[in-house]
């Protein structure tokens, strides 16, 4: 089953499925969501996570994903999940998937048995992790594939916070979200970083940045640029956010998995995936789960491939030998998440 959708992902040709479009009500709220239909009966509901981006759920790599998983007979339930698309990280983001997990369990027209299992990349990967370890959900999941997450918020954030080669895009994110413990609000500021996030989002279209930096007051640009360019300025803001979000009740550890109430509460078997040269999130950080998880006597497996980057796929072709174990990582989160 995973060499197959392997196959699909790769070739981009999916077999048959139907996509369709509704409204689900959660205890946050109504969201949108897509849900992939096999053309036989479902072996399992596998819920899809998108990662921060605009698109979300209808991003193309995100949805060759979903194709790919409903070619090989799952149904595929995806939302748009309105904070992640639109950049916004915090423990919101936890009850929003949370909310959704638990909204999906009770529908029985989406989940028969009650039951669901969850694909998640990068922060998604995390937060799912967290939300699935939840009492009120956790007995209803069977299996996660957690796609470049992280162990320890606090470390990532500061690496792509302060390092200088690593993934810009996450780090814009990361200052859009937390720049304001340093410097208060400044909307011309956050807009330039909005803007700077989309062009290397939709790298395909003309630059939006360039003439608005033009019209930005001098010392605003003096800001800006100094945050993209200069280590030091990052670590001076880095270190008056990390102090300011602990004094307002806004510590990124709450991001983290490597606390007792998220082994604890986790019931799913989890396959944690990583590139090996991952430039936002460190593999490192998959091993630090997997040691984590299985020391807590989890049912957990890890593959770190040279196949993936930061969640896309890479061309296999002088890289074959490394196919198998990729195949084995997503093969133990299907077979966990099969209900036939």
């Amino acid at each position: 089953m995973s060499a197959s959708f392997l196959l699909q992902m790769l070739s981009g040709r999916f077999r048959p499925h139907d996509r369709s479009e509704s409204l689900l009500r959660t205890p946050e709220g109504s969201i949108r969501i897509d849900v992939y239909e096999p053309t036989e009966r479902p072996q399992g509901v596998i819920l899809t996570v998108n990662g921060l981006a605009p698109l979300g759920n209808r991003d193309p790599r995100f949805e060759r994903v979903n194709r790919a998983m409903a070619g090989c007979g799952f149904r595929v339930i995806s939302p748009f999940m309105d904070d992640l698309c639109s950049y916004k990280i915090g423990v919101q983001n936890i009850r929003q998937v949370r909310a959704f997990i638990e909204a999906v369990q009770k529908d029985r027209t989406l989940a028969p048995r009650g039951r669901v299992s969850i694909f998640a990349p990068s922060f998604a990967g995390s937060l799912s992790m967290i939300a699935a370890a939840d009492p009120a959900v956790s007995s209803g999941v069977d299996a996660i594939c957690a796609l470049g997450s992280f162990a320890s918020a606090p470390a990532v954030i500061e690496k792509l916070f302060v390092e200088h080669d690593v993934d810009e895009y996450g780090r814009l994110i990361l200052l859009l979200n937390y720049l304001h413990l340093s410097i208060g609000q400044n909307a011309e500021v956050e807009q330039a970083l909005r803007l700077a996030i989309e062009d290397s989002y939709f790298h395909y279209r003309e630059p939006m940045l360039p003439d608005y930096l033009e019209l930005m007051e001098p010392s605003n640009r003096i800001v800006f640029e100094s945050l993209r360019k200069s280590v030091a300025a990052r670590n001076f803001h880095w270190k008056i956010i990390e102090r300011r979000g602990q004094q307002k009740g806004q510590s990124v550890e709450d991001l983290s998995l490597l606390r007792d109430s998220v082994p604890g509460g986790l019931k799913a078997a989890v396959s944690l995936i990583h590139g090996k040269q991952d430039s936002v999130v460190p593999s490192s950080e998959s091993r630090k789960l997997y040691e984590y998880l299985k020391k807590a006597g989890k049912k957990v497996r890890l593959t770190i491939t040279p196949l993936l980057s930061h969640g896309d796929q890479k061309s296999p072709v002088w890289n074959l030998h490394h196919l198998p174990g990729l195949i084995a990582g997503f093969g133990f989160f299907f077979r966990h998440a099969r209900q036939v």
